[in-house]
């Protein structure tokens, strides 16, 4: 029974940490779920903190703990423990945003990690045991692992669209449970009866009772409502269905995302729209995924009402500049508006682009126009037709420092390459976001449109921009050829009450007319940008500028991302020194969760020697240091994958799926081929996989520009084989250290807890490496600590005796 049980224990925690992560984009915020890695690592690096206590303290607990009955209640606990803990999550009024005002959410804070740390942790204790008990057979007990590890993060892309996310959290929590007891009544039926004692009928009482719940849950409405999954009340969805009237008319669940439609009578969604518009704005619905990023469908289905509104938003600053346009690209995440402008520019050839289908099909099906859900890269990759205007509307989420762990390929310099690429000779691009104090993301995205046109050999890419502002949006023009006709855009700005920012040859006194601050903050800082280009001294203006609003390219894709560690106190207090504000960043958070890892992981691989009672052998420092380096290596690649792959995957989430499925996968076929190898092979396997590792690195930039053009099977069929050599030779180092270089029941429990602990501080590690240094600059900590592991692999075998380390 146990490697059936590895298996499908495998299967089922990955399935629910891939559940909890969406349950986070849900039900708080996309930089909040990234927690949910460290939750599941912690709670399996536990696993073997415990394991080495109570080996120290008393001999046979692991036989104990690896006899078929044990396992049965492992298991018993372990699906018990992840639907407690999931239904009491639902119910617990966790609100992040007050924690600085509130004390109990702390607490909240503190009893939710606690939660659902424990099934992760009754999950270990299986798995370790088994590897504890069959050292001989680690290459086989790897493989199970590994493949339910990787089946179980595919399953929920397969069952989300039909399941939802609650309910599937059920069926993949009971899912072991219900193979275990089938299995122990096959093998005792014959058993039960006058002679079969009264108290082994306790355990499959309780698991039938477990099933019996479950089914409940499932199966009847008072369990839908127990599993509902709430957005929180700062989303956008949460504050519209405040209002009466508002009513979810569809709802779709996918890996990417849960989509809502949502009409109401109170929808008035039109950012950018000039106070003198003196009209009714037409009929809406909106459609929300993961309960934010708001998009909105102007009318009703054939029976679309006139666009005129559009005429007064100021994003159409861009269709009066181009005389007649007779094509355009939308290019949407959020909003919707810039569909209407082109509609009332009278645009004969308007193409749409949403990377989500749903929503992608919902748009095409009520304007009647022409939408694909392909990655906008790509798209623009693979095809040769220019257009005379570019708009993108990527607005963000309703509270912006969210995102700043949010990787988008759309405002990168080789972005903007693309799109000056694609535009006709008199062709535009429009891009609006949200205005932010202070000045930041509206600087950066200008200076990035400077660092492009200067790449596309234009000379004076100045006289290329213009940008305009709102009390609330920001608009930047970027055109291919010189803006000549200035008077077109400064009489728009002036009939609609918009204040320009930035426009060649404009007077300070346009800069601060209409929707006025104390001071013209975004005009100063634009002029002075200006100053430092034009005496090619641009890099001194971004180092002394209090906020990261440098250009970023592919390898630093984060527009969201914007604090410098060493102007913090600064912007402390630029913000009104409001610890609340700071705590809006997902970076503070990255750097807070890491200090409390850190304290987490040294507890846990101190407890053994704080907690033992007897001499016993000690665990040799080499040893330490090789689980702990193939640990973070292993983790650093993982995470490399998953941020690269963004590029040619559009979504975070199907990436993480998509990589962790082939790495998890292809590593479980390296341990089952270690079972055959000797303990000399380590050495080979990881300078093998070094040398991999090195050649990803000088290739990889070649091989993602070339997945980029392909048809979308063979790109997905290319990715998965870009995975494979790494992949395989990743899962040799853990299954043949264990089997060769390890001894006792507490070298490999403690081999165990150090690599969960490693892998839960590298994961949030990475997540800082990435922002400040870069993508590939996780590939690299990788490799030296690969390089370290092959240095410790020598010693790792060697044993000493003495007291628990």
């Amino acid at each position: 029974m146990t490697l059936p049980a590895v298996f499908l224990v495998s299967l089922s925690s990955l399935a629910f940490e891939i559940l909890l992560a969406r349950i986070f984009s849900i039900s708080q915020w996309n930089h909040l779920s990234f927690m949910v890695i460290s939750i599941a690592l912690f709670g399996f690096a536990a696993s073997g903190t415990v394991l080495s206590i109570l080996d120290s303290r008393k001999s046979g607990w692991v036989k104990q703990l690896a006899t078929e009955k044990a396992t049965t209640v492992l298991v018993l606990l372990y699906s018990c423990s992840t639907l407690t803990s999931f239904i009491i999550l639902t119910k617990l009024p966790i609100d992040y945003f007050r924690l600085a005002l509130e004390s109990i959410q702390a607490f909240y804070l503190f009893l939710s990690y606690a939660l659902l740390a424990l099934p992760f942790f009754l999950a270990g204790l299986v798995v370790l045991t088994a590897y504890v008990e069959q050292p001989e057979s680690t290459g086989i007990i790897y493989f199970s692992n590994m493949t339910g590890s990787a089946l179980g993060t595919i399953l929920p892309s397969l069952l989300l669209p039909f399941i939802g996310e609650g309910k599937l959290v059920v069926t993949v929590a009971i899912a072991p449970l219900c193979y275990i007891t089938a299995a122990v009544y096959i093998k005792n039926k014959d058993n039960i009866g006058s002679h079969f004692p009264v108290r082994n009928l306790i355990i499959p009482l309780i698991s039938v009772c477990s099933i019996l719940l479950a089914a409940t849950l499932l199966f009847t409405p008072w369990g839908g409502a127990q599993l509902a999954v709430t957005p929180s009340p700062y989303k956008s969805l949460s504050q519209l269905q405040q209002f009466p009237y508002s009513t979810v008319t569809e709802s779709h669940s996918s890996i990417t995302g849960k989509i809502e439609t949502v009409t109401s009578p109170y929808i008035r969604y039109a950012p950018g729209l000039s106070l003198k518009f003196s009209g009714n704005l037409p009929v809406q619905k909106s459609i929300f995924r993961d309960g934010d990023e708001q998009l909105v469908l102007y009318g009703t289905e054939g029976n679309l009402r006139s666009f005129d509104f559009a005429k007064f938003t100021l994003p159409t600053i861009g269709y009066d500049i181009v005389s007649y346009p007779q094509s355009a690209l939308l290019i949407l995440r959020e909003g919707g508006t810039s569909i209407p402008a082109a509609l009332a520019a009278d645009i004969p050839e308007i193409t749409v682009i949403h990377e989500n289908p749903i929503i992608s099909q919902a748009i095409g099906k009520h304007y009647n126009l022409h939408t694909t859900s392909e990655n906008p890269r790509i798209f623009l990759k693979q095809s040769q037709r220019k257009y005379d205007i570019i708009h993108l509307e990527n607005w963000g989420t309703s509270l912006p420092g969210s995102t700043a762990l949010g990787q988008e390929y759309l405002f990168t310099t080789e972005a903007f390459g693309e799109y000056l690429n694609h535009l006709s000779e008199k062709g535009i691009i429009i891009i609006s976001r949200k205005l932010l104090l202070p000045p930041s993301d509206s600087i950066r995205l200008f200076s990035t449109a400077l660092l492009a046109l200067q790449e596309h050999g234009i000379e004076n890419p100045q006289h290329h921009l213009v940008l305009f502002r709102n009390w609330g949006i920001f608009t930047l023009l970027v055109r291919k050829n010189p803006i000549e006709n200035t008077e077109v855009a400064m009489n728009f700005a002036k009939k609609l009450n918009f204040d320009i920012v930035y426009i060649r040859d404009m007077q300070s006194s346009h800069a601060n007319r209409f929707n006025i601050f104390e001071h013209p903050h975004h005009y100063l800082a634009i002029e002075k940008l200006i100053q430092h280009y034009s005496k090619k001294r641009d890099k001194q203006f971004f180092d002394d500028y209090l906020l990261d609003i440098a250009p970023q390219d592919d390898d630093r894709p984060f527009p969201g991302r914007f604090i410098k560690w060493d102007r913090l106190d600064d912007l402390y207090l630029s913000l009104g020194s409001r610890p609340y504000s700071m705590l809006l960043s997902g970076e503070v958070v990255i750097a807070v969760v890491f200090l409390e890892a850190l304290v987490v992981a040294t507890l846990l691989l101190l407890l053994p020697k704080l907690l033992a009672r007897r001499r016993k052998e000690s665990v040799p420092l080499a040893q330490k240091f090789y689980f702990f380096s193939i640990g973070a290596g292993f983790m650093f690649v993982e995470i490399y994958f998953i941020k690269a792959y963004i590029l040619i995957f559009s979504s975070p989430v199907f990436s993480f799926t998509f990589v962790l499925a082939g790495i998890l996968l292809s590593s479980g076929i390296g341990g089952w081929w270690s079972q055959k190898m000797r303990k000399n092979a380590v050495m080979y396997s990881l300078t093998a996989l070094l040398l991999a590792l090195l050649g990803i690195i000088v290739f990889i930039d070649r091989l993602l520009d070339y997945l980029l053009i392909l048809p979308e099977l063979l790109r997905y069929l290319f990715a998965l084989l870009i995975l494979f050599p790494p992949g395989v030779l990743m899962g040799v180092p853990f299954a043949l250290g264990m089997r060769c270089l390890l001894t006792t029941p507490l070298q490999r429990a403690y081999a165990w807890a150090m690599n969960g602990c490693a892998s839960v501080l590298t994961s949030i590690v990475a997540a800082g490496l990435a922002l400040h240094f870069g993508i590939q600059s996780i590939l690299l900590c990788s490799i030296a600590f690969y390089l370290f592991a092959a240095l410790c692999s020598k010693g790792a075998g060697t044993n000493q005796i003495g007291r628990l380390p």
